[in-house]
């Protein structure tokens, strides 16, 4: 991780349940996590066994840091990494056709941090979370969040029921979950309650 240059030591500490669930669910399977800053979904996708993983973030220095933790963490045999743009990469990879990975990833990064601009975060949410539901298979793995308080959660909500309606799939919800408890919500505090993440199977 970079402590000096990174966004808040790039491990982000509220996700750790949230990928212990992922880890549960990797086995076997072929994961594309999207994203993956420093890999960490990536990594427990790999250590809970999933059969092949491919990191993808923007960053080439978030790419390199990922492959070096993978390689700390004798699980580069298993993994591939690539610099790339997801909202050009998914809409690529569903041109090449097939259906390449049965798990997918999107921890993207907050689309919003401003009421006004919601609206143009909505339509980055659901292009990356229809382009995923068009290239998983049935009975393929889902996970999505979204770090922004700004976008609620019944707006989220919304999105992904519209998205599935235009990806043409049927949802069955896995698990819905927040941060860890070390990221308490306040009631109070509306900033608190900010994260949303939910695992799917294409149905």
């Amino acid at each position: 991780m970079d402590f000096e240059n990174g966004q808040k030591t790039g491990f982000f500490l509220d996700q750790k349940y949230n990928r212990l669930a992922v880890s549960r669910i990797a086995k076997g399977k072929k994961v594309l996590d999207c994203f993956t800053h420093t890999g960490s979904f990536a990594l427990n996708a790999a250590m809970g066994g999933a059969e092949r993983v491919t990191a993808v973030d923007v960053s080439e220095t978030a790419v390199e840091m990922a492959r070096k933790n993978a390689e700390r963490n004798n699980l580069d045999g298993r993994m591939d990494f690539l610099a790339a743009d997801v909202f050009d990469l998914l809409p690529e990879l569903e041109k090449q056709g097939g259906k390449p990975y049965d798990f997918i990833i999107l921890d993207p990064p907050a689309f919003t941090k401003s009421r006004k601009t919601v609206k143009n975060a909505e339509r980055g949410y659901k292009e990356i979370n229809y382009r995923a539901m068009k290239l998983l298979p049935r009975g393929g793995y889902l996970a999505t969040c979204s770090c922004s308080h700004f976008m609620k959660n019944d707006l989220f909500v919304k999105m992904l029921h519209d998205a599935a309606a235009d990806a043409g799939v049927q949802l069955k919800q896995i698990e819905a979950r927040q941060q860890c408890c070390d990221h308490p919500v306040l009631w109070n505090v509306p900033e608190t309650d900010y994260l949303k993440f939910y695992i799917f199977q294409v149905v």
